[in-house]
């Protein structure tokens, strides 16, 4: 057999036993969070509706469901980094940050699963995979940028200075640069290597004339158009500051 050929079946293999095994967990995960909710007082129809299942279903799941033997394997699954929200009082599970040092490790842990994906992606197939900028909390608003080469390496990058400073720390309190940011989108964009937009790159790179006036106005329109569908403001281009708008309305002549 061709080794190409053969690493190939190889890796498809591989990925079918890894989404097999993440079925199975996810599987577990959702009678753990159907018995919870029934536990914490919530009706079989109104978990139904939530879930998407019939009222039957989810009692014969409650009904099977052992609670602590759940816990005890939920438990195991955090500890090696299975990506599920458990607190119902974090606005965004994927940014809540964790309040230890072993918590941001673990983390950290799944960001550097991700980014093997995404490598593995890109050695399978001709074309990069997308990543959100914004946070799972504002769905389904989305910005998506592509997950490629250099993009992994900046991601790989901050996990190692992050995780450097973890190992450093003795506290989350004492964190500097990898401490969470208090805006979940900032963090998001933090987590996945994404600078601010500054608007002389934006203008580069969307090959933006500004050389005149009415130029310049519309290409600060459109920055802060892009800075809004990114998340990095709560402002359209209508709202936001532009400096070239405010001169031409204030009395007098301005010019560049």
């Amino acid at each position: 057999m061709d080794m190409v050929v053969w690493r190939r079946k190889r890796r498809v293999l591989a990925r079918v036993t890894r989404a097999a095994w993440r079925l199975e967990q996810a599987e577990k995960e959702r009678a753990w969070a159907l018995a919870a909710a029934k536990t914490h007082g919530a009706s079989i129809r109104e978990i139904a509706k939530a879930a998407g299942l019939s009222s039957s279903r989810v009692h014969q799941l409650v009904a099977d469901a052992d609670i602590d033997a759940l816990d005890a394997e939920m438990g195991v699954l955090r500890a090696t980094g299975w990506p599920a929200p458990e607190d119902p009082d974090v606005d965004d599970g994927e940014l809540a940050g964790r309040a230890d040092i072993a918590g941001r490790l673990d983390d950290e842990v799944e960001w550097i699963r991700q980014c093997a994906d995404w490598l593995e992606h890109l050695d399978r197939e001709p074309y990069p995979t997308m990543v959100s900028l914004r946070p799972e909390s504002d769905w389904p608003r989305r910005f998506h940028v592509v997950a490629d080469v250099p993009r992994v390496v900046a991601i790989l990058r901050r996990i190692a200075y992050d995780v450097g400073e973890l190992a450093r720390a003795r506290r989350v309190a004492d964190l500097d640069r990898a401490a969470v940011e208090v805006d979940p989108r900032a963090e998001r964009r933090r987590r996945v290597a994404e600078p601010a937009l500054e608007f002389i790159a934006f203008c580069r790179r969307r090959k933006i004339p500004h050389q005149s006036t009415p130029q310049l106005e519309r290409a600060y329109d459109a920055w802060n158009t892009e800075r809004y569908e990114r998340g990095e403001t709560d402002q359209n281009s209508w709202e936001a500051y532009n400096p070239v708008r405010e001169a031409r309305n204030r009395p007098g002549n301005w010019t560049l």
